[in-house]
């Protein structure tokens, strides 16, 4: 099964996917896994635990926070599916990272989320049977799309991931309050009274470089234009608006004035420069670019509407709707095809 280090570790597994005989459903997920030929078992340390532990190693990257989070979801398909009880870290490299503990720990995955399975990184390096993550598992949740490859997203697909979310997906307490307070601060929370909301996500700065195999930029002026004919068509009474980009604030500002809610304390760039690899003397700048992110689809999840493009932020918002068993009662998702246009993804 997997790629075992030694002939030690295989009997060792052996001896515990015996003691799990009896167990038929135990049994049929382990031969599945031996088909499919996409974990690794390893062991750390002396300790069996009552179910099969995986660990997602997240691998380094440079993608954005939810381009990582919806890679970690499809991960956590995969660990349902088995019903394996998973424990994540993410890469020191992750451009969200710190070169020091935040929020009393080193892994940037802990610095938003508790861990999913209960498990922390100190408790797994005690365990005999480990079963570690590759990036194929992801292809199961994958799967579930019509298309594959790409930004394409099916209904199916998103269902599942709100589910998982749902089931495994939970921010730790320091962000919790942060979250809480910052969205009641602005009018998002269902005891601000503010009325119905449409929330509105403009991803531009570095998509405006064209990248290969990425959505066609859809401009401000047609983000503007596709969020106030729905404002006015269904009587919103306020427009919350979510970007990286300093001129679509400018823009949504001019058509709907003291309507318009915005984070204010987010670090946002003009022309086509990525806001992820931007630098700051502020303490925690990295996290903190996590956290205005993360803030922002969650105030998304809140509204009664959405108009977006495609873009692992705006998936992000709908599955997060999905998670707690909603759906936004308008949805415009402006899409203008992919850029295909060169082998390498980003140009010079």
């Amino acid at each position: 099964m997997g790629r075992f280090q030694n002939k030690w570790e295989q009997l060792k597994f052996a001896v515990y996917c015996f003691r799990q005989a009896k167990d038929g459903r135990f049994v049929k997920r382990v031969k599945a896994l031996e088909e499919d030929n996409l974990v690794e078992i390893e062991s750390y340390g002396d300790k069996n635990s009552g179910e099969p532990v995986y660990f997602i190693d997240m691998e380094e990257s440079h993608s954005g926070f939810f381009a990582e989070h919806n890679k970690l979801l499809a991960l956590l398909y995969f660990a349902d599916k088995y019903r394996l009880r998973p424990v994540v870290r993410f890469h020191p490299g992750y451009c969200y990272g710190e070169k020091h503990p935040v929020n009393g720990t080193d892994n940037p995955f802990e610095y938003y989320f508790e861990q999913p399975g209960g498990i922390s990184l100190e408790e797994l390096w005690k365990y005999n049977h480990v079963l570690k993550s590759r990036k194929e598992n992801s292809k199961l949740a994958v799967s579930l799309n019509k298309e594959s490859g790409g930004y394409a997203r099916s209904e199916l697909f998103l269902n599942e991931m709100g589910r998982i979310t749902a089931k495994y997906i939970r921010l730790n307490q320091t962000v919790d309050a942060i979250l809480r307070k910052d969205m009641k601060e602005i009018g998002i929370c269902a005891e601000a009274g503010s009325g119905r909301i449409l929330a509105v996500h403009v991803r531009g700065t570095d998509f405006k470089q064209h990248y290969n195999g990425h959505p066609v930029q859809v401009s401000i002026e047609e983000y503007c234009q596709a969020a106030a004919k729905l404002f006015y068509d269904k009587h919103y009474e306020k427009v919350f608006l979510a970007t990286d980009d300093l001129d679509a604030v400018e823009r949504f500002q001019k058509e709907f004035g003291s309507r318009l809610l915005f984070y204010r304390d987010v670090v946002r760039s003009k022309g086509n420069d990525t806001v992820m690899h931007s630098l700051s003397e502020r303490e925690n700048h990295h996290y903190l670019l996590g956290v205005e992110v993360l803030r922002d689809v969650y105030s998304m999840a809140q509204c009664d509407g959405l108009v977006a493009g495609l873009s692992q932020v705006s998936y992000a918002a709908r599955i997060q709707k999905k998670s707690v068993g909603e759906e936004y009662g308008d949805l415009v998702i402006l899409d203008k095809g992919i850029n295909y246009h060169q082998k390498e993804n980003c140009p010079n």
